[in-house]
């Protein structure tokens, strides 16, 4: 019987050490949080971010880690932007950090820099959302993930409202074996859309959905700003592989793939192949916008309609299978130029 009792007295000091060691541990890193955040903040200053928040609150013991930032604002002096919030809480397993999950808060107040150096106010509303990052044992970025809900954009287009019902959106980092380029998988799903119906002449306001599945082959410097780092993307021969691109705007409906690049102007260089519906709508909403002449695109609806195919059902005539490309700034589509393209707006 006392062996018994010393026995079981030995594990409960065991236990008791343990969780005294624990408690501990989750105390000591939960001290160490916010000064690793203002470390990292302190690092990014070289990278023209400015990082600052109104204090930094931990919670979650004993399983996990909830870090709640307050009044967090981010201002990129290189690429001319500021993002500010109310509160930004993010959540961690305390005993594995290979894994965070980011909640925003419902409203986020954007400013973009314009060409005179006027600033631009967007508000995005959020209905619920989460994003989700993985690391790899290295510590860099294996795979994010964003999930948002609910969304209205307020003053990217004056006094229009954008909506989306639901945006997926998924980046997965993976080594080439073939060539040794670090290749970046994303995806992104829209759903539910609604737009402003004087956006594109002809489309309306409904977006039912955007797909698109696509590998950016060839590092982006994260370093460097916007700008140096797509020129030097570009110049190492980066692409992006466009496995697929599906939408359904209004009348219009695409689904394409291929390869796109850009020449040394930042203009896009593209080959794919689509199938398109609706392309009467879209050639007349390209005339609406003065980017195609009348002339042209006569032609272009002439050219079209001898080569879709005319659905025994009575829908609206298919281009099936024609080629796609980007030249020299000039958008072609089955050897009909439809459209100008200008470079990127980078600067």
């Amino acid at each position: 019987m006392r062996r018994v009792l010393l026995v079981a007295a030995g594990v409960v000091v065991t236990i008791a050490i343990a969780v005294a060691g624990y408690t501990g541990y989750w105390f000591i890193a939960a001290g160490e949080i916010g000064d690793r955040i203002d470390e990292w903040a302190e690092k990014q200053r070289g990278q023209g971010l400015e990082i600052e928040t109104g204090g930094t609150y931990v919670s979650g013991f004993p399983l996990r880690f909830e870090v709640t930032l307050r009044e967090p604002r981010i201002h990129d002096t290189r690429n001319g932007w500021r993002w500010a919030t109310d509160s930004l809480r993010a959540e961690a397993s305390a005993w594995d950090f290979s894994e965070v999950t980011v909640f925003p808060d419902r409203r986020n107040a954007v400013q973009v820099l314009l060409e005179g150096g006027e600033w631009r106010e967007i508000d995005a509303h959020i209905g619920a959302g989460q994003l989700t990052v993985r690391l790899d044992g290295d510590r860099r970025f294996r795979e994010v993930a964003l999930d948002l809900q609910g969304l209205e954009v307020a003053g990217v287009w004056p006094e229009r409202v954008a909506q989306v019902g639901s945006l997926l959106a998924n980046g997965v980092a993976v080594d080439d074996d073939g060539s040794g380029e670090r290749v970046l998988k994303t995806s992104i799903a829209v759903r539910d859309g609604v737009l402003p119906s004087d956006l594109a002449e002809g489309l309306g306001e409904s977006l039912d959905f955007l797909d698109i599945d696509a590998s950016v082959v060839g590092s982006i410097p994260s370093e460097r700003g916007t700008n140096e780092a797509i020129t030097a993307w570009r110049d190492a021969g980066g692409t992006l592989e466009l496995n697929d691109f599906s939408v359904r705007w209004g009348p219009l409906g695409i689904e394409s793939a291929g390869t796109i690049a850009l020449d040394g102007a930042m203009r896009p260089i593209a080959a794919l192949t689509a199938d398109i519906i609706g392309y009467g709508d879209v050639i007349d909403a390209l005339i609406m916008s003065n980017m195609i002449p009348l002339g042209d695109a006569f032609i272009a609806k002439v050219a079209f309609n001898m080569l879709a195919e005319k659905p025994e059902d009575g829908g609206p005539p298919v281009l099936r299978g024609v080629p796609v490309t980007a030249q020299d700034g000039t958008l072609t589509v089955a050897t009909i130029k439809v459209a100008e393209l200008p470079p990127l707006p980078l600067e």
